[in-house]
């Protein structure tokens, strides 16, 4: 049975920020959009990042067992950490799979709405990056899997303020794009909760780009 959580739903719109491919990410987005009862939900993910990966994530999959299995046959260890990393990268994220379960079973919306644009220009380079070699490289090199500092520095700053990677003018592009699409949404239908569920980074907010909107943001990891 799923853990109960206390939210306040006195608010019309709630920001989720979620740490991106966290073990933990699975079951705090499950408690807290259950929690939050959302009519509407709209992700930081794309149009072109979801085709990217229908298309593509089979064929990077079969090119890493290929790698796999070449060196478990030539007796060579490789990282097992690193290989689940290659995988999380071209598989859907958490965001998207919970979401669309959530609202097929609702009946009801969800929207990707994110920039295609700096998606493609971080998923060009993927054909180089699953090269078989590459591949192999990644899997056997000296410091291969080793963990991200990502749920650290999100701890740091909701903890202490500290900030590991400053707010550059891609994020504030994005949260720009993202804003006003949020905020068309909402004018449509006025009468409706919504949840936006995003990486936590973007819940700083530094030129209130959000705030017109009043969220409520949550960073559920504690």
């Amino acid at each position: 049975m799923a853990a109960t959580i206390d939210v306040d739903l006195g608010h019309r719109f709630y920001m989720l920020g979620v740490i991106h491919r966290d073990e933990r990410s699975r079951a705090l987005l499950r408690q807290w959009i259950a929690g939050i009862g959302p009519d509407v939900v709209t992700l930081e993910f794309t149009n072109y990042g979801l085709m990217f990966r229908k298309e593509n994530r089979e064929i990077y999959k079969k090119r890493i067992d290929e790698v796999v299995k070449k060196l478990k046959n030539d007796k060579r260890s490789y990282n097992e950490a690193a290989q689940e990393k290659l995988e999380s990268f071209i598989n859907m994220p958490d965001e998207y799979e919970i979401v669309s379960e959530y609202s097929a079973e609702r009946q009801m919306p969800f929207y990707l709405i994110d920039m295609d644009l700096f998606s493609y220009l971080k998923l060009r380079d993927t054909e180089e990056l699953f090269d078989a070699g590459n591949i192999e490289r990644l899997l056997t090199e000296k410091d291969a899997g080793n963990g991200s500092c990502e749920a650290t520095m999100a701890r740091l700053f909701f903890k202490s303020g500290l900030k590991g990677v400053p707010y550059d003018d891609e994020m504030y592009v994005r949260d720009r794009y993202m804003s006003d699409r949020l905020s068309l949404l909402m004018k449509h239908s006025p009468e409706k909760r919504f949840l936006h569920i995003t990486g936590w980074r973007h819940l700083e907010d530094p030129h209130g780009l959000y705030a017109p909107l009043n969220p409520l943001k949550v960073f559920p990891y504690g």
